[in-house]
């Protein structure tokens, strides 16, 4: 039982000699690693170049509910505000919010893409009713500020007008109208640049430690001891000139 409890602790010994010859390798070639790093950079921005960076405006309109009265009223009025939030890409929606725009580059079934693409949304939202919200937001984004802030108007003031028949009366109402954007890229140059470098990074360092610890070559005297080689001599490491 001995025997082999020293055997496990030379086995272990040997194993994390062999890590540490790895790690000391892995620090010799760090410029092999500096290289691969730079390599992934260099790819990330490959890779912007290639699906490009658009410049996004986002524009917002806020819609309640503007039943009031008894609470079943008001209650009434929030619940058909949130559960008919998903006919924001009705055909019905999208033609009156393109006649009220009236510009050609964002017809009827232009509109309806971008609701499905989710350039055009409804945040807020729950037909659950523990979750009902009392006002929503219909958010639109585009690659034009302007644009923007008619698109998100346009499809407030429609949804608002097609809700409002369906349920009777003046139960939705737009409550702030949009008039400014907020900016934003559709791709993170730095966090593409973080990824792409990062990855390189990590997957450089793991190969070559896995290929040091693997290899047969020896780099320290412990290494030597594992095979039970003779040792004659050592080479000292002199980086000095003029000593013998």
């Amino acid at each position: 039982m001995s025997l082999e409890v020293k055997e496990l602790e030379l086995a272990d010994y040997d194993l994390l000699e062999n890590i540490k010859a790895a790690f000391y390798r892995l620090w010799k070639l760090k410029s092999a690693v500096l290289v691969m790093t730079l390599i992934g950079l260099v790819a990330s921005f490959i890779f912007i170049s290639y699906i490009g960076v658009r410049t996004n405006y986002e524009a917002t309109s806020t819609i309640f509910s503007a039943a009031y009265g008894s609470l079943s009223d008001s209650s009434g009025g929030v619940s058909v505000m949130n559960t008919y939030s998903s006919l924001l890409d009705s055909d019905r929606v999208c033609e009156k919010a393109a006649a009220e725009l009236n510009n050609a580059a964002y017809s009827a079934e232009v509109l309806k893409m971008m609701v499905q693409e989710e350039d055009i949304h409804i945040s807020g939202a729950s037909t659950n009713s523990k979750y009902y919200a009392y006002k929503i937001e219909l958010v639109a984004i585009a690659d034009n500020p302007a644009d923007a802030v008619k698109i998100a108007n346009a499809m407030a003031d429609a949804f608002v007008m097609e809700i409002n028949d369906i349920a009777g009366g003046g139960t939705l109402q737009v409550l702030d109208q949009a008039k400014g954007v907020v900016e934003s890229k559709s791709v993170s140059v730095l966090l593409v640049a973080l990824i792409f470098s990062g990855i390189t990074f990590v997957l450089a360092s793991v190969l070559i430690f896995i290929k040091e610890f693997l290899s047969e070559k020896v780099y320290t005297i412990a290494q030597c001891e594992q095979n039970n080689d003779l040792i004659l001599g050592l080479i000292p490491n002199v980086k000095e000139k003029g000593i013998i």
